[in-house]
């Protein structure tokens, strides 16, 4: 009796922690890619970055992530420029509370590592109908840049895990390589991510 009390004492917490990918929120609304479209969005109210994907080229080997392109300032810039860093790339969606809730100690880790061999990334997935990410940008401002993403990013990223994307937050921790080494659904805290990243700085 004990042992099922813990276990659904767990599922409960693991389900607080995070927010199902398509069966809480309206379908995944497809965008296709522009690379002529304006990249970057800037708000009055936040600092933040945000930057729509303008192509995804699939992994070459297991774990391996996907090149994913954007613009920034006219120039372009891909996942593959950053191989020699460890990255964090967090998946969120504006409708979902936990992802919101971890998002000020992300910033405060980009922060704290900006001069280590390190790189932050967020990675919208958009629902139509919901918050837009700007209007979330306003009232919580990240240190790292923003990459609106779709069902695209989300099927390569999956393909490169080995496994589905069921829910989010799920963050990945890629090491120096560009190979993903960890790979965490649901919230967590400032001293656990850290613990992540520097297994691999």
């Amino acid at each position: 009796m004990k042992i099922l009390n813990l276990i659904l004492v767990f599922t409960v917490l693991f389900v607080l922690s995070s927010c199902g990918k398509k069966g809480d929120a309206p379908k995944v609304e497809q965008k296709k890619t522009e690379t002529t479209q304006q990249n970057t969005t800037s708000t009055s109210t936040s600092s933040s970055q945000v930057f729509k994907i303008s192509g995804v080229q699939a992994a070459g080997g297991d774990k391996l992530i996907p090149n994913v392109t954007w613009e920034e300032g006219g120039k372009k810039v891909s996942l593959a420029d950053f191989k020699g860093k460890v990255l964090l790339i967090n998946f969120w969606a504006t409708w979902c509370a936990p992802c919101k809730k971890e998002m000020p100690d992300l910033s405060i880790i980009n922060t704290e590592l900006k001069d280590k061999d390190f790189k932050m990334y967020g990675v919208n997935v958009f629902f139509k109908g919901n918050p837009s990410i700007e209007s979330v940008l306003q009232t919580i401002p990240v240190t790292y840049p923003i990459l609106d993403g779709n069902d695209e990013v989300v099927a390569a990223f999956e393909k490169a895990m080995g496994e589905k994307m069921d829910g989010v937050p799920t963050t990945l921790i890629v090491d120096k390589t560009g190979k993903i080494v960890e790979t965490m659904v649901g919230m967590r805290d400032k001293e656990t991510f850290l613990t992540a990243i520097k297994k691999y700085l």
